[in-house]
């Protein structure tokens, strides 16, 4: 070799290394250096796309996001992109005009969220609406003239007769509250005041509003929209009676004028939502489920006629995979869906009339950050597809393609990922202890994993229990990973993505073989020569948390240490004090728990304190309606007077999603420190 090839070689190698070395994990402030892409919009001439800059704050600890403008060239690459609204104003529920010269979004204005129109070669947005209809759900009419969303009417709360006026400057009690609705308060807003969602259209041009629904009781749900080709008439869901039938929704026509009472559409006993109208007005397709005794309804794609009554059918009935979104193509003949599928989402074309699928986009990825779960969000126009994007190092940024792979992208987080030893992340499957059930995993390594060494575990269980743990980037795995453990997780039985039969093996035994589907992975990955044995952890939110709880009250002596978050720990409790009483009683329980109190006990972690000895942390935001704090304090009383070594961490103002940013990173933090303090040495 000649001299000079020698010293460049060497050169090249002390760059590469000092790459390699400069190269640091993942660090809690990182939150902060980061941001993802969320709700993608393609504009009707499939040549520009909307979508949102999600980023965190950290002086006001809070999420915040942006509103952007990309604009594509005629292959489809992303030839550049800007700014349209900042994220002091809180831009959100951004769509085009039909053609596609304005937006109207969401954003704040004097403190109260309003509807904006931006005419976009101008660039500035100007409010339509006024008030405090807390509007959301916003849909172009046809002719551009118009804009549908729904709204909320608060109304005077009730007061009891007779108190005597309060003198002016009195240091008096508030007033109380008087609550008559079973659903009084819910998790990530707090209390409900009197009042009403209603459907409202305002006039672009006159800023005049018209409440095409009329009642003092709630006349609309939150689901989705859509205008009928006639411009005279809006689809949307109801639901008649949330307690009774807690999944039972129909599709109604609603008259714009606000003149004609809402019209029922559809009636079959089931959910029907998200309503999408075919561009030649003949069609409505929408996503649902038919009505079950099952632990999980699957949402499918179905489509039916705009006429009362008309008949309700599956399109693609053999796609056994829970629908996300769909989109009609413009010449009605198809429609584009996003769907689940083994930890990830994907985008198929289907067929209007056959069902025949072809894929469109391979993998679409999650937006959660916090945890690894899927959940992205698409768009289509023109055969141009704009989605989230898949990375294990790093959040979603956004991906464009013409339906032949990927055309352009903005990641906004590759100089930071290009900086970070990131957790590499593998697959891994399983047959389940528990009758050979093949059960699907990842495992995530430290980023100076070496396979000389030995690692402790942490086995973290996703919530739901109907969702899905995918092979994506989160802060909490990350961090997990950069602290010197290997991270397992996984999908057990009852988790989205592998059918219906895999999501409802848990009807009528939950918790039950989940358990084992969680413990197989467990025991397979511990026999690796790379993990520590003696230093077993376990943990997870939500219905992870019940699931950590049931996990150490089973098997006492398997794990070193537990951190249980948000869990549900009594199902007596659950049913009747969280934000969503009766679909846990009809779909997960079955049975009231004044009917069948022993069922309720026996699947209750509760039932199981008096075998647990593993060290135990409990986390829950104090505003945590999903599963209030109430369970938590349960646990931490009952392991308590057990002499069990229990720690309760109250994440103050937080509800299920665990708070601000700051609030994530110390329900990170927190497990991290615990199991640090339980390692055998």
């Amino acid at each position: 070799m000649k001299p000079y090839a020698l010293a460049a070689l060497v050169a090249t190698f002390a760059v590469s290394s000092m790459s390699v070395s400069a190269k640091e994990p993942v660090k809690a402030e990182d939150i902060y250096a980061l941001s993802m892409v969320t709700n993608p919009v393609v504009a009707p001439d499939g040549k520009r796309v909307l979508f949102t800059r999600a980023a965190f704050d950290r002086a006001q600890d809070r999420r915040t996001g942006e509103l952007w403008l990309a604009h594509l060239d005629d292959q489809g690459a992303i030839v550049d992109q800007r700014l349209l609204v900042a994220r002091d104003m809180g831009p959100r529920d951004a769509v085009f005009s039909p053609d596609g010269r304005r937006i109207a979004y969401v954003a704040t204005f004097i403190d109260k969220p309003q509807v904006f129109v931006m005419t976009l070669a101008d660039g500035v947005g100007q409010p339509v609406t006024k008030g405090e209809l807390a509007a959301g759900t916003l849909r172009w009419s046809p002719d551009g003239s118009r804009i549908a969303f729904t709204g909320r009417e608060e109304a005077k709360p009730a007061s009891i007769p007779g108190m005597p006026e309060k003198p002016k400057g009195a240091e008096a009690a508030a007033d109380a509250k008087i609550i008559t609705d079973l659903f009084w308060r819910f998790d990530g807003a707090g209390e409900s005041k009197p009042g009403a969602n209603h459907l409202y259209a305002v006039d672009v041009t006159t800023a005049a509003v018209t409440r095409m629904t009329q009642g003092d009781t709630h006349q609309i749900d939150r689901t989705g929209i859509a205008w009928m080709a006639d411009g005279r008439h809006v689809v949307g869901s109801y639901t008649a009676d949330p307690i009774n039938g807690p999944l039972e929704s129909d599709l109604y026509l609603y008259d714009v004028a606000g003149k004609a009472a809402k019209q029922r559409l559809t009636s079959r006993a089931g959910s029907e939502y998200a309503p999408e109208v075919s561009p030649d007005g003949l069609r409505i397709a929408f996503v649902g489920s038919e009505a079950s005794t099952t632990f999980y309804d699957m949402p499918r794609l179905w489509t039916t006629t705009p006429t009362p009554g008309a008949r309700v059918a599956a399109l693609a009935a053999d796609l056994d995979r829970p629908v996300a979104g769909i989109a009609w193509r413009e010449d009605s003949a198809a429609l584009h869906t996003l769907y689940y599928d083994r930890g990830v989402q994907r985008i198929a074309t289907i067929d209007a009339t056959t069902g025949a699928r072809t894929e469109a986009v391979h993998l679409v990825g999650g937006t959660r950050l916090y945890l690894p779960s899927s959940g992205g969000q698409f768009s289509a126009a023109q055969g141009t597809f704009a989605y989230t994007t898949s990375f294990t190092d790093r959040p979603a940024g956004l991906g464009v393609s013409r339906g032949h792979g990927e055309s352009g992208a903005i990641d906004f987080n590759r100089a930071w990922a290009d900086g970070k030893a990131s957790a590499r992340i593998e697959e891994v499957t399983v047959a389940s202890r528990a009758g050979g059930l093949p059960v699907q995993g990842w495992i995530a390594f430290p980023p100076d994993f070496s396979a000389g060494k030995r690692y402790p575990l942490i086995l973290d269980i996703h919530g739901g229990p109907n969702t899905d743990y995918g092979p994506f980037f989160s802060i909490t795995h990350s961090l997990y990973a950069a602290a010197g453990y290997i991270v397992v997780f996984a999908n057990p039985r009852g988790s989205i993505g592998y059918g219906d039969a895999f999501a409802n093996a848990i009807t009528n035994a939950y918790p039950g073989q989940d358990h084992d589907d969680l413990m197989s992975i467990v025991d397979e990955v511990a026999k690796r020569p790379y993990v520590d044995r003696r230093n077993l952890f376990i943990g997870g939110g939500s219905g992870g948390g019940v699931l950590t709880l049931w996990g150490i009250g089973k098997e006492p002596d398997k794990f070193r240490a537990a951190v249980a978050l948000r869990p549900v720990v009594d199902w007596t409790d659950q049913v009747t004090t969280a934000d969503l009483p009766s679909f846990f009683m009809k779909h997960w329980m079955g049975a009231a728990p004044w009917d069948k109190p022993d069922l309720y006990f026996q699947r209750s972690p509760y039932s199981l304190a008096g075998q647990v000895k593993t060290p135990t942390m409990l986390i829950t935001g104090e505003q945590d309606y999903r599963t209030p704090m109430s369970q938590t304090e349960q646990m931490f009383g009952a392991l308590k007077l057990r002499g069990v070594e229990t720690e309760m961490v109250r994440l103050p103002g937080a509800g299920h999603g665990m708070g601000r940013p700051s609030q994530w990173l110390q329900s990170v933090l927190a497990p991290v420190d615990f199991f640090n303090r339980h390692k055998a040495k």
